[in-house]
């Protein structure tokens, strides 16, 4: 990284401080507090940044830009526009929907009840899910709540960590099936530990709560949670004042799809590429076998036969959505088929991971998507 191309976003007199991002599809979208629109209040604002460091927008207000300072606003997409929460200072945590123009989209409503604050969001295809700390220091309990993309909140409050023990600072991952929470437990100064907690898509709690750090005394901040295909990492600061370091765990494991791909692509001598990837309209799945000697005897009768590939694509939960033979030439010639992210009776499928298997006899190889609406 060259940090002489750092570039400003928000090149404004006043104070811009506690950013957050998402990419919708064509362009990142920067959310912050900023103190240009209300004396000494801080309110949150939005700009566009291209790919190629384009700042699109001088940073648009989309709170109501009154009362009290918002701080440490959150922001996800849904494939169609982004949902922004925040909370105000000992206030309410409150949320509002920007477009792809960085423009506020309906009104400012609320997530949650004052006192409340730290609230983060993930979305799963369906709906988004928002959580926060709720109560006064040193007795602040975490909940959660499902919100739907046209901000309408779904079913109750969630319960995610309650009691006299202090739980805040939560990050959510979905991680293609269920979301998961992590936050910090306990009083400051006192040691802390970093607890996790599944939640389904219906906003059911799977299982109980479970300690992601060692059960020794330490200082412990800021978790912060990301999915592989397999696995979750979940990370956090750790130690004393000037001995404070990163720590993390990855035991956590996905509770989707395990792809088990058997003899491998190279094995097989076969291609197989997704792009775009992530996508959000069509894709284009391509393959090609490059060795005969791979192909079994019986399936071969002339070297410009034509042969069945098996195309089948599941949804990260291991559920097929989709299944196509597929004709190809036997010879080294390249092929490619569209995909509109659409299930096998066409229907439009939602937001989230899948993964893209081509079988050709004993050999498979699988390309994880992202189909982001």
């Amino acid at each position: 990284m060259d940090t002489i191309n750092s570039f400003e976003i928000c090149p404004k007199f006043e104070i811009q401080t506690y950013p957050a991002i998402t990419f919708d599809g064509q362009n990142y979208i920067v959310v912050w507090s900023d103190n240009n629109f209300g004396g000494s209040y801080y309110y949150v604002a939005a700009a566009r940044v291209t790919p190629g460091g384009v700042v699109l927008d001088t940073g648009v207000c989309i709170s109501n830009g009154t009362g009290s300072s918002e701080y440490r606003a959150k922001i996800a997409y849904d494939g169609d526009r982004c949902l922004v929460v925040w909370p105000k200072s000992s206030g309410p945590v409150y949320g509002r929907f920007i477009n792809s123009q960085c423009q506020p989209e309906g009104s400012v409503f609320t997530i949650a009840s004052a006192p409340a604050g730290g609230p983060n969001i993930a979305f799963d295809g369906m709906n988004y899910l928002v959580v926060w700390f709720a109560g006064t220091y040193p007795t602040l309990e975490l909940y959660g709540h499902l919100v739907s993309t046209q901000g309408v909140l779904v079913g109750s409050p969630i319960s995610i960590a309650l009691g006299n023990e202090c739980h805040r600072w939560a990050d959510v991952e979905f991680d293609g099936t269920n979301y998961l929470v992590v936050w910090q437990t306990g009083l400051n100064n006192a040691g802390q530990k970093i607890y996790g907690q599944f939640i389904g898509t219906d906003g059911s709690l799977l299982g109980g709560n479970f300690m992601i750090c060692d059960n020794t005394y330490q200082e412990r901040w800021w978790p912060a949670i990301a999915a592989a295909d397999t696995n979750l990492i979940a990370v956090w600061g750790q130690g004393y004042s000037s001995a404070c370091n990163i720590w993390g765990n990855v035991d956590v494991t996905v509770t989707g799809i395990q792809e088990d791909v058997g003899l491998t692509i190279r094995d097989a001598g076969l291609t197989l590429t997704v792009a775009p990837n992530p996508f959000s309209k069509q894709t284009q799945i391509r393959f090609m076998i490059h060795d005969s000697r791979y192909v079994e005897p019986e399936l071969r009768n002339s070297n410009f036969e034509m042969r069945k590939y098996t195309l089948i694509i599941y949804d990260a939960t291991g559920r097929l959505v989709k299944y196509s033979l597929l004709p190809t030439t036997y010879c080294l010639l390249p092929t490619a088929v569209s995909w509109e992210g659409t299930d096998q009776a066409n229907r439009r499928l939602r937001s989230g991971v899948y993964f893209v298997t081509l079988e050709a006899g004993d050999y498979s190889a699988t390309e994880k998507v992202l189909l982001i609406r």
